[in-house]
């Protein structure tokens, strides 16, 4: 397979749409672990720990989707499915929380478009 770029302008554009928006939720995962929550109970529970281990493993799955499309968008979704089940077993019900699942989740599923397009195209992508 050759190395080059995406020829196609859209899948270029719309890949550094779900760059810069991965990035912005990583920046933001950043100052919510550096600046500290007056309203925090302490200690903090360890199923809340555990729930945001998933929330962090989605952010590092989208970071990891700049270079590895596939594997990055698959960490982010499996990480956002993780913490939907820790949720649901320490709390025992189904609240699916929707905006943190779109926020993360919608740059992870533009990477995996990405990729597929890429890979129709019978492209290896590069950093652009």
């Amino acid at each position: 397979m050759r190395q080059q770029s995406s020829s196609n302008p859209t899948v270029r554009v719309v890949r550094w749409i779900a760059r810069i928006w991965s990035s912005l939720m990583a920046v933001a995962g950043l100052l919510m672990a550096v600046v500290p929550d007056p309203y925090v109970v302490h200690p903090i529970p360890r199923s809340d720990w555990l729930e945001l281990g998933f929330y962090w493993l989605a952010l590092v799955g989208l970071l990891l989707a700049w270079r590895w499309e596939l594997l990055g968008a698959a960490v982010c979704l499996l990480g956002l499915v993780g913490h939907t089940v820790a949720f649901r077993v320490a709390s025992g019900t189904w609240h699916v929380q929707t905006l943190p699942i779109i926020v993360l989740g919608a740059p992870a599923v533009v990477f995996l478009v990405c990729w597929a397009v890429a890979r129709r195209q019978g492209i290896a992508k590069t950093p652009d």
